[in-house]
């Protein structure tokens, strides 16, 4: 009787543990599978910016599996994205935009252990060269210079350290135009001009000294056609001018407005004075008293090219400043 009960219950139990083990270790199994792969696996996210604005930009991107060659991820223009990559595997990432260097990344997950990629793009930038060179003497002068992206929020400061005998080199992007200035100690008249890089490589600027005569072209003082009123370029000029008013005290100018020969002679005429006048109410608004200035319209009566061509009309259309009292 004992026996049998002993066996009975041997029975019942051996049976439920070894099905019980037999089912949990499908159970676990299954599990196991899943957890492995989520552990091979990396959620990875990445931003794409332009290397100098810091500001987000799209482009073209293509995620690449090395060891299969297979393309996993690819958009014409995208500005940030997410993609899955395998551990133990290694990757390529291309991107490119119009007007910006291709760049090409590797990713090792072998060893890389990141999740998220900030990929920061580069414009495509020319060689410009510029020289600074005292108009009488041709003496190189080592000032240094301030280059403003007139495109976008971009600054380059060039110190006399930078220079070689008063020669730069800077590399620029090739489709923005930037504004130049010198800085130019006192005695000599500050220089502005703006340039594109695309249609010039490199820049002479021709400094005068503060003295009675000097005659200088104002290179940033326009109007829209027709217009006689100033717009943001043309007063950044005429706070340099003010600028150096202040500088130096004793100094009395005379701003003179040309034009081409486009139209009558008297309607030039009208406009250049117009013109003339915005420029002298300008210096008034900013404390310069009226006796240390005059304004002067010419119309078309002193070109400096022919008008035949636009190019000599642009370059007749113009302001300039002569220095009268010391």
């Amino acid at each position: 009787m004992r026996l049998s009960v002993m066996i009975l219950l041997l029975s019942l139990i051996s049976q439920p543990i070894w099905g019980q083990v037999k089912k949990n270790s499908g159970t676990i199994e299954d599990e196991s599978e899943i957890y492995n792969l989520d552990i091979l696996s990396i959620r990875f996210k990445v931003n794409i910016i332009d290397a100098d604005e810091k500001q987000p930009m799209k482009a073209f991107a293509e995620v690449k599996d090395v060891q299969k060659s297979d393309i996993i991820f690819t958009n014409p223009s995208v500005q940030n994205f997410e993609v899955v990559f395998l551990k133990n595997r290694i990757y390529t990432m291309r991107f490119s935009a119009p007007k910006y260097t291709d760049t090409l990344i590797t990713l090792n997950f072998f060893k890389d252990t990141l999740t998220t990629l900030t990929v920061a793009l580069q414009a495509k930038r020319v060689p410009f060269s510029i020289e600074l060179i005292d108009i009488e003497t041709g003496e190189d002068l080592p000032f240094g210079i301030t280059l403003m992206n007139k495109n976008r929020n971009e600054v380059i400061n060039l110190e006399p350290k930078d220079s070689n005998k008063g020669k730069y080199k800077v590399r620029l992007r090739e489709d923005d135009e930037y504004e130049v200035e010198v800085k130019n100690p006192k005695e000599y008249i500050f220089y502005a001009n703006t340039i594109n890089p695309k249609k010039q490589q490199k820049l002479q600027a021709k400094l005068h000294t503060l003295k009675l005569g000097a005659k200088i072209p104002l290179y940033n003082i326009s109007f829209e056609y027709n217009s006689a009123e100033l717009n943001a370029n043309s007063k950044r000029e005429l706070d340099r001018i003010t600028k150096m008013l202040n500088d130096n005290p004793t100094v009395r100018i005379e701003i003179a407005a040309h034009t081409d020969n486009k139209g009558t002679l008297q309607y030039n005429m009208e406009l250049s004075k117009r013109r003339a006048k915005a420029v002298h109410n300008y210096l008034i608004a900013k404390k310069i008293p009226a006796k240390r200035f005059i304004t002067k319209g010419y119309g078309p009566t002193r070109p400096i090219a022919p008008n035949d061509t636009e190019e000599g009309r642009a370059m007749n259309r113009r302001f300039e400043l002569i220095v009268i009292g010391i």
